[in-house]
């Protein structure tokens, strides 16, 4: 899923202050302060215990040189802090006692995206970079503290004992979102995620014919200072007699969260239909089957006589991380205007944050109104689409 709110970090892409100044006298390559660059957003689905691969962190070094920072940029060199030398620890806090310490491995990437060197834009170094890797399981009930320290002149293995006493030359310390309080109320949770519950449906047309909206509400979360609302819309194509799944999805809304309980989310039905006839192409021969059959793998409801047609997905970002996707955002500052630096890296800059993202998958299928639109209504007439559970 193509998400906004994790265009901004997920790549963890490094910050560059980039100087300049009218007077010739002045002198950008003074006196060199090293200074630590931190990039990591913990997520609980990203525990292995519940099928993730980890968690990931962009530890680098700003660099300051000669040369043109696009030539720069594109020496591993540059950024890299010597590994043999850098030692990363994550804490974990119970309170204010420390209940875990995990020393981070290295692990190296190799498809980095290495940008379009004709956008005039900054393009590290890749498509191989290295990452910090922490594979442990976080508690939305902990805090979380991620140190990076330099190995002392004079010491050769670098552990847990004796690097302890070291002070950092980077950290930072975060609390994680926490989901406990969320609950979808439209469509009903306690109807669809309960034993015995039922598919969930969606009236996007009344029996005139009408248009209306749809409300999306839930109950908030904590610690979060961001949602995004992503839509999916399922069907089968059908091309030469094979059948294929597929999906189209889409952001709804980025909400900020403020002191409120619940978010409402109205979704406008002529843009869900509009989405769906931008998305889905008029092709002759193209059978386009409404929604996942029903029955398929992952059906709750086997067999209930509906199809799974819309899925709802709510991103969740930290406070912090959402502090820095604003201060960043190019709509929140004039051209001219000097943008403000947002870290929450002591000694450093970066960010250091937490998200997560809670689903609602596979129940739900649209009313019989809903399906004549799509079959035959102004933006999806043509596309195929027709009503079949199979």
């Amino acid at each position: 899923m193509n998400k906004s709110m994790l265009r901004y970090v997920i790549g963890l892409v490094a910050i560059l202050a980039v100087f300049s100044s009218c007077d010739s006298s002045f002198k950008l390559t003074g006196d060199y302060e090293e200074k630590a660059l931190i990039y990591g957003l913990l997520n609980p689905n990203d525990n292995p215990n519940v099928g993730g691969d980890g968690h990931l962190f962009r530890i680098q070094k700003a660099f300051l040189g000669e040369e043109s920072a696009f030539v720069m940029a594109q020496s591993p060199d540059s950024s890299y802090f010597k590994y043999q030398d850098l030692f990363v620890e994550l804490i974990e806090y119970a309170g204010t006692n420390e209940s875990n310490r995990w020393v981070l491995d290295t692990i190296m990437i190799a498809d980095k995206d290495t940008g379009n060197p004709d956008d005039n834009e900054i393009d590290f170094f890749g498509p191989s970079q290295r990452l910090y890797k922490a594979d442990v399981n976080i508690n939305k009930d902990r805090q979380y503290e991620i140190t990076l320290k330099k190995r002392p002149v004079g010491v050769t293995n670098m552990t847990v004992a004796n690097m302890g006493t070291v002070t950092p030359i980077a950290d930072a310390k975060i609390s994680i979102v926490d989901v406990t309080s969320f609950r979808f109320t439209t469509p009903n949770e306690n109807g669809a995620f309960v034993p015995g519950g039922n598919a969930q449906k969606v009236t996007l047309v009344n029996q005139s014919g009408d248009f209306i909206p749809y409300n999306i509400k839930f109950n908030t979360a904590d610690r979060v200072g961001q949602y995004e609302v992503w839509m999916r819309f399922h069907y089968r194509e059908v091309r030469d007699n094979v059948e294929t799944v597929k999906s189209i999805e889409w952001l709804v809304r980025s909400v900020e969260a403020g002191s409120e309980s619940i978010v409402q989310v109205p979704v406008s039905a002529e843009n869900i239909f509009s989405r769906i006839g931008s998305e889905v192409p008029v092709e002759q021969g193209v059978t386009r089957k409404i929604g996942k059959a029903d029955g398929a793998a992952g059906d709750p409801f086997p067999n209930d006589g509906h199809t799974q047609d819309i899925d709802l997905v709510v991103l969740m970002a930290g406070e912090e991380l959402y502090e820095y996707i604003d201060i960043n955002n190019p709509n929140n500052a004039g051209v001219l205007q000097d943008k403000p630096v947002y870290t929450n890296i002591n000694n450093g800059l970066g960010i250091f944050s937490s998200r997560t993202q809670e689903n609602f998958i596979d129940k739900m299928y649209l009313s019989t109104e809903s399906y004549t639109e799509l079959v035959g209504g102004s933006f999806t007439s043509g596309r195929g689409f027709v009503v079949d559970p199979n």
